[in-house]
């Protein structure tokens, strides 16, 4: 199976070359695409890009959600893959992300997102109540998940009518709500990505709990989200 993995960029010279040397070295039976779709970068973003692959795209900046869709419809594996620059991807983050969807027992998954050289306290609120509350909640109906680690088959995202590129964040969320009326969503706990702490680090706890917990009430609630979502590099 091919899978084409999106990742949008927007001045990620500091970290991407990391998150492409995990993905590059995947441990996987499935053909790889990688898709970089960019936002106007004037780093080195797009030149550590054209190390790694030839498909590069253009989105405008702004909204995630349009590079995203950009990238997913471009895409030309049976199932897209939606990524992060500034992660880490364990080698078997591919490979376990997507033996559901190869099995045949659904058209999407969400996978697991442990802190990037987290501390004590934001470890174990990952692994006691994070992680099992993104399986849970998914289960539920109510996802919490993130576009740093989702896939889904190509047939799935076309018939949903793929991201809602009005949202300036929540546009991972609203795209699974969307898959799991089509069919089934799995959570793959042993896709594991290592996640990026520079937001939280920027923000603190309390505004990043408060600016995330809100959003996801106002998603499975009003179906609103926030209006401006700070870009942090």
């Amino acid at each position: 199976m091919k899978a084409s993995i999106v990742i949008p960029t927007l001045n990620e010279g500091k970290v991407l070359r990391r998150a492409l040397d995990s993905i590059s070295a995947q441990k996987t039976s499935h053909e790889i695409e990688i898709i970089i779709v960019d936002s106007d970068s004037k780093d080195s973003t797009l030149k550590i890009a054209k190390e790694f692959t030839d498909r590069i795209l253009h989105a405008p900046p702004g909204i995630i959600g349009v590079a995203r869709e950009k990238g997913s419809r471009e895409a030309t594996g049976e199932v897209v893959v939606s990524a992060g620059a500034d992660n880490v991807y364990h080698e078997r983050w591919l490979e376990e992300l997507l033996a559901p969807i190869a099995a045949g027992r659904c058209i999407a998954t969400a996978g697991r997102l442990v802190p990037l050289d987290g501390n004590t306290v934001e470890n174990v609120f990952s692994n006691l109540f994070f992680s099992p509350f993104s399986g849970i909640s998914l289960s539920l109906g109510i996802p919490l998940v993130a576009g740093e680690s989702m896939a889904f088959t190509k047939k799935a995202f076309e018939k949903v009518g793929g991201y809602d590129t009005t949202l300036v964040t929540g546009e991972d969320i609203d795209l699974v709500k969307k898959l799991r009326k089509a069919g089934k969503v799995e959570y793959c706990s042993k896709s594991i990505t290592y996640f990026s702490m520079r937001r939280i680090r920027k923000w603190g706890y309390g505004k990043y709990l408060w600016f995330h917990g809100s959003n996801f009430f106002r998603m499975h609630t009003s179906g609103g989200v926030h209006k401006e979502y700070e870009q942090i590099r």
